[in-house]
């Protein structure tokens, strides 16, 4: 079912490109959105997949930034507990692991709904 909405067409088609493995195309239309929808309801879930684009592309200080941002400025959102497990495997990819141990440790501290398997074993 096709939507009538055009900024959800956009997020849409930013996500079948990422989805089909296309993360340079995938980044540039998200940042795009997060530039021309500065206040919708999808920005962070936009923010959150930009974060993974560059994850996938072995970014992992740009990634770890779009993951921060989701978790700081979009604390309360659905993404958010995702995106705090992200960056701590983000910071462990840089070799930052103290800052990575202490964000995994955070996750069910400020998320005690999250699933088990986002939390971790720290969280169960």
């Amino acid at each position: 079912m096709a939507t009538t909405d055009p900024v959800r067409a956009e997020y849409d088609y930013a996500l079948i490109a990422f989805r089909n493995g296309q993360c340079d195309t995938a980044d540039a239309l998200l940042r795009q959105f997060v530039q021309k929808h500065p206040t919708d309801k999808l920005l962070a879930d936009a923010i959150y997949y930009r974060g993974e684009t560059l994850l996938q592309r072995g970014r992992h200080a740009d990634a770890a930034e779009q993951y921060l941002k989701v978790t700081t400025d979009f604390g309360q959102s659905a993404r958010a507990p995702d995106a705090m497990l992200k960056l701590g495997l983000s910071l462990r990819q840089m070799g930052a692991k103290e800052q990575a141990c202490a964000t995994f440790a955070e996750i069910a501290r400020k998320h005690p709904r999250a699933s088990s398997a986002i939390k971790g074993p720290s969280g169960r």
